[in-house]
């Protein structure tokens, strides 16, 4: 009988002692959650006073990657965490600052954990400058339109000109066509416009124009540049047009046509 009763004891003890801890966790993690952000502040005061005393603070970076991005523009975005902790840089928030910028394609950020910000940018590469709407804009091979430029003498552009609805979205493939043909070493082409979302004419500073086929510019551009070798040069002076949508037939049309 005293055994039985020993037992019982022995059992309920245990098990207020469970009863204890699982209250004791209970109240710590209702206090642990409602002063978070107090311990969150106590903690980042802490590394910081840390990093101020043994010179653990961003007080340096280093850029690499710019080409149209302004340096005064990452400074800018950094001035205001001179001094942080090393440890503490929000780098996330940083990123998404610089972002900001359309040039950027990509950022990548790193510290040598001391005092020194690495930022490497990777700009978009503008591939052509599409017209519209009056203005003209900076686009890249996907025909994302990058920023806008302001253009005070078209002739001194090395980027081609394009114009036409999806003109940018285009580009690329009548581009690679001009390269494989060597145009742009022959002829200075003042701009190209994308006819009806369908094909291209090609404008020449000369004022000559190049109406190509919608199903092989490739054989166009070959076309034009062979009929111009069997041509004198009075007989080009006087062609303003150059119908070359049929393959098998090109069409000349001269300046009194």
């Amino acid at each position: 009988m005293n055994n039985i009763n020993r037992r019982r004891y022995v059992l309920s003890f245990r098990t207020f002692t469970y009863l204890c801890i699982f209250l004791f966790l209970i109240i710590f993690s209702c206090l642990l959650y409602f002063n978070k952000n107090n311990l969150i502040d106590t903690s980042k005061n802490i590394i910081q006073s840390f990093s101020e005393n043994f010179q653990y603070q961003f007080t340096k970076f280093d850029i690499s990657g710019l080409e149209k991005i302004e340096s005064k523009f990452l400074e800018n975005k950094l001035q205001n965490y001179i001094g942080f902790s090393i440890f503490l840089l929000p780098l996330d928030k940083i990123n998404d600052s610089i972002k900001e910028n359309n040039w950027v394609k990509e950022i990548y950020l790193n510290t040598n954990y001391k005092d020194t910000l690495f930022i490497r940018i990777e700009e978009h590469k503008p591939i052509g400058i599409y017209f519209f709407n009056e203005k003209y804009f900076f686009f890249d091979v996907n025909g994302k339109i990058i920023d806008e430029i302001y253009i005070t003498n078209l002739s001194n552009q090395s980027l081609l000109i394009f114009q036409g609805n999806s003109s940018n979205l285009q580009a690329n493939s009548i581009i690679k066509i001009l390269e494989n043909n060597n145009f742009e070493k022959k002829y200075k082409i003042k701009s190209l416009e994308f006819v009806n979302k369908r094909r291209w004419d090609i404008n020449l500073y000369n004022d000559v124009q190049l109406l190509l086929s919608e199903k092989d510019p490739n054989k166009s551009i070959q076309n034009f540049m062979m009929i111009q070798n069997k041509l004198s040069e009075t007989d080009i002076i006087n062609i303003k047009t150059y119908d070359l949508r049929n393959l098998k037939k090109t069409i000349l049309i001269n300046l009194n046509d």
